[in-house]
């Protein structure tokens, strides 16, 4: 080969490095946290009666701060999922207040520590299981945000009227 040759050669190999590095850029997620694909499934027991109803979602946490430890216990860092619990009563959905108190029934929860480092590195997927087998109620929705360590808060999604069984 001769000499124009070879820079020619080394012009194109750069080239399609640069151009290869610009299409696989890494996204860049903000620091509060991003649910995504929410969706949900009934979950049946032996008779066909609805038991449990399944959650699940993908969140994005651009600086990876999401997630419990067993050592996170005391509030406002011992729940990070928090899930509001609705009913159908007549005709609009509303939450329940537990009887003798002002608390409403709520099915908060803890999402792991995922151990993702980096910043802008942390993807995953959520799963969440209800246990629905004491509900009354025939149509529930179930409304849903995860709060990241330094208290940022998520977007929220819902589940969209369920019909049970």
């Amino acid at each position: 080969m001769n000499r124009n040759q070879n820079s020619f050669l080394w012009i194109a190999l750069i080239s399609l490095a640069l151009l290869h590095a610009a299409c696989n850029k890494v996204p860049l997620y903000p620091d509060e946290p991003i649910l995504t694909e929410g969706s949900f499934e009934l979950l049946k027991n032996s008779i066909g009666q609805d038991t449990a109803v399944l959650i699940k979602f993908k969140f994005t946490d651009g600086d990876g701060d999401l997630g419990l430890t067993a050592a996170d216990t005391i509030p406002p860092y011992d729940k990070n999922l928090f899930v509001a619990y609705f009913q159908k009563v007549d005709g609009k959905f509303e939450k329940i207040v537990l009887p003798g108190t002002t608390d409403t029934l709520n099915f908060n929860s803890r999402i792991r520590d995922y151990n993702i480092t980096g910043a802008n590195a942390a993807q995953a997927e959520v799963s969440l299981n209800i246990n629905i087998s004491v509900v009354l109620a025939d149509t529930i929705l179930f409304e849903y945000y995860l709060r990241d360590k330094a208290r940022n808060i998520s977007n929220k999604l819902s589940t969209g009227p369920i019909a049970l069984n």
